[in-house]
C-alpha cells in the first residue's frame, strides 16, 4: 500500500507495509451437485482480488486437460477451479454412492446426465461462493461440452462477465448450444477453434455468426488456430491471448468468419490449405462416425 503527502510542492509516496497474504497453494476440493453427485475439483485461490477461472473440461476429458492453462493462470495471480464432472476423472460416485462413468451415460434426452452437467457447474459456483468468490468474479473457459455448458452457465448467470468457448459445436450428446448463445446476452463471448475438422469447423461458423446477432459483432473475439480440437488448442500463444482479453476493458478486432482464416492470428491459411482431419492426429475413443451436427460419445 502506498500512501501520497504533499508538502511544500512536492508530492513524497510512503510505503506502507502490506498485510501478509497466505500462500497460494493448489490442492484437491470436492462440493456436491445439486442432485447428489460428489464432484472433486482442482482449486487454487485468486491473488487479492483477483478473479477465478472455472474451467469446464470436453466430454471423455478431466480436470488434467486443463494442465498448461492452469499453469498460466497460476502465473498471472488468477485462481481456478477445474472440476472433474459427473463420469470422469475422480468424480464416479453417483448420488446412490455406486460408481459410475461416462460411459454408463445416454447419448440422447434433454435429462441425460450430459445435460444435468449444469448442475455440477451449479456446484462448483455455489463452492466458490463459500470462499468469498462472488460470481462476478468468475470467468469460465470450456472445452466442447464444457463450451456448451459454459455458455449455458452464463446465460443463466447474467453476472458472469465472460465465457472463452473452446471448439463449441451444435450439439455433444444433446448438450445443445444455440438457445443458450441466444440467451447469452451482450456480453464478452471468446469463440476459438482448429481449422483442420471440417465438419466441426463448418459448425463454428455457423455459431459464430450466431452469437455475433446474439451478442453483438463488437462482444464475439475469434481465435483460430491452423489444428486442433478442444483444449489441446491452449499454447502459449492462445492462452496469453485468453489472458490478454480477460483483463480487457475494450476488446481487439474481431476476426470476420470467411473461408480464409487467420491460424493464430498471425498468417492466413487457404481453406484448401488447412490439414485434413486424418492428418490432425486426434481420434476419439471408440467413437462411430456422428450424425451430421453431433458428437456422440
Amino acid at each position: 500500500m502506498k500512501r501520497l503527502f504533499t508538502t511544500c510542492g512536492l508530492t513524497l509516496i510512503l510505503a506502507a507495509a502490506a498485510p501478509a497474504q497466505e500462500p497460494r497453494a493448489a490442492g484437491e476440493v470436492s462440493f456436491q451437485a445439486a442432485d447428489g453427485w460428489t464432484i472433486y475439483a482442482d482449486y487454487l485461490p485468486p491473488a487479492e482480488n483477483a478473479p477465478v477461472v472455472l474451467l469446464l473440461h470436453s466430454h471423455k476429458g478431466s480436470a488434467s486437460e486443463w494442465k498448461f492453462f492452469q499453469s498460466q493462470l497460476r502465473r498471472y495471480g488468477y485462481g481456478y477451479l477445474a472440476p472433474d464432472m459427473r463420469g470422469h476423472g475422480r468424480s464416479v460416485l453417483d448420488p446412490a454412492g455406486s460408481t459410475v462413468t461416462w460411459r454408463n451415460f445416454r447419448h440422447s434426452g434433454s435429462d441425460n446426465e450430459y445435460n444435468k452437467m449444469i448442475r455440477d457447474v451449479d456446484g462448483a459456483l455455489v463452492f466458490l461462493s463459500t470462499r468469498a468468490i462472488a460470481t462476478d468474479r468468475v470467468l469460465i473457459v470450456g472445452s466442447i461440452l464444457g463450451a456448451n455448458l459454459g455458455i449455458k452457465t452464463a446465460a443463466i448467470y447474467k453476472e458472469i462477465p465472460k465465457v472463452a468457448a473452446v471448439s463449441p459445436v451444435l450439439n455433444v450428446n444433446d448438450v445443445l448450444v444455440v438457445n443458450p448463445l441466444r440467451a447469452y446476452g451482450r456480453k464478452p463471448l471468446l469463440m476459438m477453434a482448429g481449422a483442420n475438422r471440417e465438419r466441426q469447423f463448418k459448425e463454428f461458423q455457423l455459431l459464430n455468426d450466431i452469437a455475433k446477432l446474439a451478442c453483438g459483432p463488437e462482444n464475439v473475439i475469434t481465435l483460430v488456430e491452423a489444428r486442433g480440437f478442444g483444449s489441446e488448442l491452449i499454447n502459449l500463444y492462445s492462452a496469453r491471448r485468453i489472458l490478454d482479453w480477460f483483463g480487457r476493458s475494450s476488446f481487439p478486432t474481431v476476426v470476420e468468419s470467411s473461408s480464409t482464416y487467420v491460424t493464430g492470428g498471425l498468417e492466413t491459411v487457404p481453406w484448401e490449405d488447412a490439414p485434413s482431419e486424418e492428418e490432425s492426429g486426434y481420434e476419439e475413443e471408440n467413437a462411430e462416425e456422428p450424425v451430421e451436427g453431433e458428437i456422440n460419445e
